[in-house]
């Protein structure tokens, strides 16, 4: 069928049970390709000069291109046909872009799966959603700057703007990936939009680590003993979450899925051993938080123990380097503590060999258990009641003479119920 391709010959496509082929009458070699369930795409087809080879190529769904800038790409293929070029190739070369940005980003997290961590895709995935998911059917090429801009000023508007840097850095990130360019994301840095956000600084205090050791020694939620261990080992939140017992073997904790993809452990030395508790089988998981309950726990401590500011579970991977700063260590122990990559040949070559490591992180922890018992037994702050619903059977206290009790009984107290604790 040859007829002159418009708006409303596309929209008048229609599928036929099979093979069909519409050729432009004003471009000759341009033309559209339906299967027989229905699925149209541009293409070309022309001789190329010097080899008598009829060749066709492909230039995308007619869904996702506009049909002057299919008839404008066939143009320029044409010219390159007649100049000898052989324009199948030609596309090879070059990786065509992701029809739309929902395609983009599913390219995008099955490419990265193997580099980037779980949580990390997740955190590409859930701010795509929550952001821009009316452009998951937007053709990749139609997304421009003025867009761009447009919806990063609007959501301002709505959120904290370091989500809002966040959202767009991470889709920038895809389009860099899928090989969009110019990107159009750069129009926040060209024009200055970007609202510039000071760098989170929140950690603990010895006051407040206190508070929080008292709860976990008299009180025993369940929730303060991961407290503590991500205060007493520096981990991420998603690393404590993972654990099973079959990774705490040797006397070691063991987190083979980081977020650098480097192995970590952690030597279970002084209170480390109390916090993780008695070996059940293998395949259950040492803390029995998942992300849900966790901040629901949390959330639930916090409104006990209140706090002059607000904190989260990362805040505590800042306290442990800032407190392992206060009594001593460096930049380079602490980064070795906390896994992060190696940028010298002295880091790479010997720190994160594992008898310099375990050596290095036996002294940190033990120094860093001796400054949190300094917290816990000399300084001092006034006790406040704790609710019914905190306590657990086996340490039940009138409220009443839990309201009166001086830290001494406090302390006291606290080391009648378990005084076999290692650095405590």
């Amino acid at each position: 069928m040859q007829t002159k391709i418009s708006q409303r010959v596309i929209a008048g496509l229609d599928a036929t049970g099979k093979r069909q082929f519409i050729r432009d009458s004003d471009l000759v070699g341009f033309g559209i390709e339906g299967s027989a369930k229905g699925k149209f795409s541009y293409f070309v087809e022309t001789r190329v000069k010097g080899s008598g080879k009829s060749v066709r190529t492909h230039l995308g769904n007619v869904d996702h291109i506009r049909l002057d800038d299919a008839r404008q790409e066939a143009r320029k293929l044409l010219m390159e046909a007649k100049r000898g070029t052989d324009i199948r190739f030609r596309h090879e070369e070059e990786e065509p872009l992701p029809e739309t940005l929902g395609k983009a980003h599913e390219e995008f997290y099955a490419v990265k799966k193997h580099k980037l961590a779980p949580s990390t895709l997740a955190d590409y995935r859930k701010t795509f959603n929550n952001c821009l998911a009316d452009w998951k059917q937007l053709p990749t090429r139609q997304l421009s700057r003025r867009m761009v801009q447009q919806r990063y000023i609007e959501l301002l508007d709505e959120k904290n703007p370091a989500y809002v840097n966040k959202v767009f850095r991470n889709l920038s990130s895809v389009l860099n990936f899928s090989g969009v360019r110019p990107n159009p994301c750069e129009v926040i840095s060209d024009k200055d939009l970007r609202v510039q956000v000071e760098g989170k600084s929140r950690f603990l205090s010895g006051m407040e680590i206190h508070d929080v050791m008292q709860w976990h020694f008299t009180f025993r939620p369940r929730v303060t003993s991961l407290l503590l261990f991500y205060m007493l080992t520096g981990v991420r939140r998603e690393e404590a979450l993972g654990l099973t017992w079959a990774d705490i073997r040797e006397g070691k904790v063991h987190f083979p899925q980081t977020k650098n993809k480097k192995a970590h452990f952690v030597p279970l030395v002084g209170i480390l051993n109390g916090l993780v508790g008695e070996r059940r089988p293998d395949d259950e998981k040492v803390f029995p938080f998942t992300n849900a309950s966790l901040r629901t726990a949390l959330d639930k401590f916090k409104a006990q123990v209140k706090f002059r500011e607000d904190w989260t579970i990362h805040d505590l991977r800042r306290t442990f380097s800032e407190h392992m700063n206060l009594i001593g260590y460096g930049e380079l122990d602490i980064a070795v503590a906390n896994n992060q990559g190696a940028s010298g040949v002295t880091r790479r070559h010997y720190l994160s060999g594992q008898l310099a490591k375990e050596n290095l992180l036996n002294r940190m922890f033990e120094d860093l258990q001796r400054q949190f018992e300094y917290y816990y037994r000399e300084i001092g702050g006034e006790v406040k009641k704790v609710p019914k619903d905190w306590v657990p059977t086996d340490i039940l206290i009138d409220e009443d003479i839990a309201g009166r009790m001086t830290n001494e009984d406090w302390d006291d107290y606290a080391s009648t119920i378990d005084n076999s604790r290692e650095g405590f």
